[in-house]
């Protein structure tokens, strides 16, 4: 497993990213979901989600009061699943930072912010897409 954190200035907004996780990383993910407070149901529905340990998935969590979120993506079946997962849970990440701030995600706000984002978490995915690319 990967992890990264990112900070969105723009936003005070604070993303930790974890990538090509299986269910070993159940309890290190969960510690940090712990850690920003997310609510009792939806840590009991990423504990059953993350213990799973599929392949193909990911998941994205956030406190918008602590202005966090946690983005999870799970080991791969291919570079082009990776790409689905990943952008999937960017767009996700980008709702959520969207409604907490009162930005319009019908037009360009919430674009510029998944776009920010994906643009933050290039050097790890990058790697994990094309692990001989510069």
């Amino acid at each position: 497993m990967v992890r990264q954190t990112i900070y969105i200035p723009k936003y005070d907004w604070d993303v930790v990213v974890f990538y090509e996780s299986d269910y070993r990383d159940a309890p290190a993910i969960l510690k940090e979901m712990d850690e920003i407070g997310v609510d009792e149901y939806t840590f009991i529905r990423a504990r059953a989600n993350l213990r799973k340990g599929k392949e193909d998935t990911g998941l994205t969590f956030t406190n918008a009061k602590e202005r966090t979120s946690v983005i999870v993506l799970s080991a791969t079946s291919s570079k082009a699943e990776f790409a689905n997962t990943w952008f999937h849970e960017v767009f996700h990440c980008a709702v959520h930072i969207a409604q907490a701030c009162g930005l319009d995600y019908e037009g360009e706000a919430i674009a510029y912010v998944g776009g920010e984002l994906a643009r933050d978490m290039q050097p790890v995915a990058a790697r994990l897409m094309c692990p001989t690319c510069k």
